[in-house]
């Protein structure tokens, strides 16, 4: 009973053979496993590696069209100050020139007409520039996520 001990530390007596388990086979079965699971890693890398390579150009993309966008609103907005202000010039000029108060009235009113159609003109332009810069900035997200809904869609 002692060299039954002694073989059998766990107590379970011939396990093996009782469950059919060969070691030269458990061995096989160890390494295709291993094997197959490691294939499965190199794929599922190399998926979500494509993945953040999508997302970081899309990131740099969007970054590019924010700054090419901030930078065509910059000009556009400083494009409608130096309109307001040559208007103001013009106005302060004829105002100079003016003969009566009656004429001062008119200028003014003329003047303040003038600058409200300028700034609602501007608004509309500036409005449209940036719905036009928003839908840029959008599109390299939007790319990517339909790319990615019909590559998983698959």
């Amino acid at each position: 009973m002692a060299n039954a001990k002694n073989n059998d530390p766990f107590g379970l007596g011939n396990a093996q053979s009782m469950m059919g388990m060969d070691p030269s086979k458990m061995t096989e079965t160890f390494r295709a496993m291993t094997e197959k699971s490691m294939e499965q890693s190199k794929d599922a890398y190399g998926r979500m590696r494509a993945a953040a390579d999508e997302a970081s150009k899309a990131l740099e993309s969007t970054m590019e069209n924010a700054h090419q966008g901030s930078l065509q609103l910059s000009k556009k907005a400083l494009d409608a100050m130096r309109a307001n202000a040559d208007l103001g010039f013009r106005h302060l000029d004829a105002m100079m020139g003016a003969k009566s108060f009656s004429e001062v009235i008119e200028m003014q009113t003329g003047f303040l007409r003038e600058q409200a159609e300028l700034n609602t003109t501007q608004a509309k332009e500036i409005q449209a520039m940036t719905q036009s810069v928003a839908q840029e900035l959008m599109k390299p997200g939007k790319d990517a996520f339909d790319k990615a809904a019909k590559q998983t869609g698959k």
